[in-house]
């Protein structure tokens, strides 16, 4: 899963980083439109469209019956009857494409939470380094200590919480640039990066996982903690982002469904898709 994710963070990369020169809303809004038609084009070969419109003029048909015999109860019963049996149908043959959608579209959206979901830090702004312990962890907390490099500065003494395995450190971006904080333990030393920058739109790892396969799934940025480091996960309290498209200042994710699902709506007739 390891190589799986560095290939479609490679891949996801070559595609953004040319775009992100448009900045984060207009970058939002080209990703979404193409993944608007992606999910289209897998919705089209993994449905039986003859049937589906098949559903589809069928419901209409029973609509519009409803509609002009609004004096006959009888007429009326059956048509809605008719309705919710081509409604039901409509509704089992789209479920096999979305079932084939989920899969791709979540690893996506997992890629790209590390572009729009949180910004980089700027010069003189702090964010907590958080660590969670493996079971073993608590009994090692007190050997565990934090450094960083010079562009960074450790405000705070370690927060221990051994009721949940937790240290947290504050830090401070001292200078632009990427840099590094280190933890170290009794046998091991593990280095998670921490990006400074005015203006950079890049992408982020927040969070650094052990070798759970779950784990590693959501959080594909950075190679798995050893599992001797007794360490989880280390987390960067990086600030979350907004975007703002045409005066709608949202998460997102919400501008992602909203301009994909148009998307898929407006390429619909020229991919001749029934949806």
């Amino acid at each position: 899963m390891r190589y799986f994710n560095t290939a479609l963070t490679a891949l996801i990369d070559f595609i953004m980083t040319p775009l992100s020169v448009l900045g984060p809303p207009w970058t939002l809004f080209v990703i979404s439109m193409l993944a608007g038609v992606l999910m289209l084009l897998i919705f089209r070969l993994t449905s039986n469209q003859a049937k589906i419109k098949e559903a589809k003029d069928k419901m209409q048909a029973h609509l519009l019956e409803v509609l002009l015999f609004k004096n006959s109860p009888r007429i009326i019963l059956s048509a809605q009857k008719n309705l919710l049996r081509y409604n039901a149908r409509y509704m089992r043959l789209a479920f096999t494409p979305m079932l084939f959608m989920i899969l791709p579209v979540s690893l996506l959206l997992v890629h790209l939470d590390g572009w729009f979901g949180y910004r980089t830090l700027k010069t003189g702004e702090s964010a907590i380094v958080s660590v969670k312990l493996s079971e073993e962890g608590p009994r090692l907390m007190s050997q565990i200590s934090l450094e960083a490099d010079k562009g960074l500065l450790v405000e705070t003494p370690p927060l221990r919480i051994p009721e949940t395995g937790e240290i947290d450190w504050r830090v401070r971006a001292e200078a632009p640039g990427d840099h590094y904080v280190t933890l170290r333990t009794a046998d091991h030393t593990v280095q998670k990066k921490i990006i400074v920058s005015q203006t950079g739109f890049i992408r982020l790892s927040r969070s650094m996982v052990g070798s759970s396969l779950m784990d590693i799934i959501l959080n594909p940025g950075d190679n798995p903690i050893e599992p001797g480091a007794f360490i989880n996960k280390i987390e960067i309290g990086y600030p979350a982002r907004e975007i703002k498209i045409l005066g709608w200042r949202s998460h997102w994710l919400v501008l992602f469904f909203v301009i994909s699902v148009a998307g898929g709506f407006a390429f619909r007739k020229i991919m001749k898709t029934e949806i």
